[in-house]
């Protein structure tokens, strides 16, 4: 019998051995580390390995807001064995956006996205190619792009609300949110041969394979086997194939009529694309951007709606005002208030909108924390974030820091964004779509599109909320990749305006 073998038929020689392992994982983190670290902040109870796994499962927002208060702008914490730097505050933000991609690398933080996406898509290529990549998400969802989607979106806003929620009921909000972009983001970005095929086809249902394989533990140890990763195979696979079959008939249209025009639609940007080399996008190549951006847009919105339309709701003079601003606009549109479409620059006359939108994405931004590899130590201050640490940046606590937003940061007043008040904002303090050569490529499409559908539905229904959420707000829902509001308070009572 060997030594492991003895091991394993020994609870207290299992023991041992993991207490060895801890204190040899100590020691080798305490060699490693320079003095000028950043300082290492802990809570009690700490877990040896674990480090504050337990505060910031529970309530990871307070406990960064308190390691911050403690230590600083440039902390760390330990999770599942890692070093987790984080920064915080506008120098801190600028930092870590300005770093160089051979120092902080965004590739090896990300790496469990492969699954999802496919191989040799976005995080999973090099980098020349990667910022290639997210060049052709910024050209297909450009302010110009949106223009030709407008009257798609408003449609499918329209025909959703009319099937799915009739003239007066119940429905869950985060869920009808849902369905709703996945509806226009498939048709304005996959389109309409894509669409017509999303529930035939088998997409749909494969899709939610690709939704839930994103698992936080993944973050910390992207070589473990994936429950998931079977179905996202299988799921690719399903999407590839429809993917070739709308190509393979836009190509024949092309060639068999020299007048036809294909939709100009996201799909049709990634045939046309091509890399600096000249080569064109691969079959799987377009399929991961297809997934990446379909997933990014669908579950940013209907989270960001549903927590601005959680705000609205019990704040009864910003809805006031709101409803006066579209009384403005369409007071020429025959005395009606429920225009079928608006122009895109009518979308743009929502001044008072856009600072609810602002400020919903302040405080709720879709995602938490932002993460980057350092491949090579980093001088930040008076101290030296070490090779090996992750770098992080947190949107969720640092968006309410009373060093950027003001004693009262917690509290929800769209005023933060008037003209006036975002001449005093500081550099990097408002981050929801994060920022420098990553901010996302998709916020321009994103907030139109929440502009677009969230003021149809304000114009065309009367709205509240009923249950747990007629005497709260959602909590936050720490358990995924985009933090939604509880769904237990996302249930709304919905009623046709007249004439609408």
């Amino acid at each position: 019998m060997d030594f492991f073998s003895e091991v394993l038929q020994d609870p207290w020689k299992i023991v041992a051995a993991f207490a060895l392992a801890l204190l040899v994982h100590s020691l080798l983190t305490f060699i490693k580390t320079p003095k000028n670290a950043p300082p290492f902040y802990r809570e009690q109870p700490y877990i040896p390995w674990l480090g504050s796994l337990v505060q910031f499962a529970t309530g990871p927002r307070e406990f960064l807001q308190r390691a911050a208060k403690a230590k600083g702008n440039c902390f760390t914490i330990q999770l599942f064995g890692q070093q987790m730097t984080f920064l915080s505050g506008s120098e801190g933000h600028q930092h870590f956006f300005r770093a160089k991609e051979k120092s902080f690398d965004i590739r090896e933080a990300y790496a469990m996205t492969v699954i999802t996406f496919g191989p040799g898509v976005c995080y999973d290529c090099p980098q020349s190619k990667m910022a290639q990549q997210f060049a052709f998400f910024k050209d297909g969802l450009s302010d110009a792009r949106f223009i030709e989607y407008m009257e798609l979106v408003q449609d499918e806003v329209a025909t959703f609300f009319d099937q799915e929620w009739g003239d007066e009921g119940e429905a869950d909000l985060l869920q009808s949110l849902s369905d709703l972009y996945t509806l226009t983001s498939s048709r304005c970005l996959l389109g309409e041969e894509i669409k017509k095929r999303w529930k035939s086809s088998g997409m749909a249902e494969h899709y939610l394979a690709l939704d839930h394989s994103f698992v936080p533990i993944l973050f910390f140890f992207p070589s473990l086997p994936n429950p998931h990763k079977n179905k996202c195979i299988n799921a690719r696979k399903l999407f590839t194939k429809i993917f070739q079959e709308v190509i393979d008939e836009r190509k024949e249209k092309m060639k068999a009529d020299s007048d036809y025009k294909p939709p100009q639609d996201f799909l049709q940007v990634l045939m046309e694309a091509k890399y600096r080399d000249g080569k064109s996008l691969t079959i799987t190549e377009i399929t991961g951007i297809l997934v990446g951006i379909l997933l990014g847009g669908q579950h940013t919105s209907n989270v960001t709606g549903t927590w601005l339309m959680s705000h609205l709701l019990k704040e009864k003079e910003w809805l006031e005002k709101v409803m006066e601003e579209q009384d403005s606009i369409f007071k020429d549109k025959e005395g009606k208030l429920h225009p079928a479409t608006l122009s895109f620059e009518e979308v743009q006359k929502m001044p008072i909108f856009d600072q609810v939108l602002s400020e919903t994405l302040r405080l709720h931004p879709p995602f938490f924390q932002l993460s980057r590899a350092v491949k090579e130590a980093s001088t930040f201050g008076d101290y030296v974030i070490p090779e090996g640490h992750i770098v992080n940046i947190s949107p969720g606590a640092a968006h309410r820091l009373p060093e950027l937003w003001g004693e009262n940061a917690e509290d929800f007043n769209p005023s933060h964004f008037t003209a006036e008040a975002k001449k005093e904002h500081k550099p990097y303090s408002w981050i929801p779509f994060g920022g420098g050569m990553h901010q996302c490529g998709g916020r321009k499409f994103a907030w139109n599109s929440l502009k677009v559908s969230l003021t149809w539905l304000l114009r065309n229904y009367e709205l509240e909320f009923v249950g747990k959420g007629a005497e709260e707000l959602p909590k936050e829902d720490y358990t995924t990749m985009v933090v939604a509001p509880t769904s237990s308070h996302t249930r709304v009572k919905y009623r046709r305006r007249k004439n609408a």
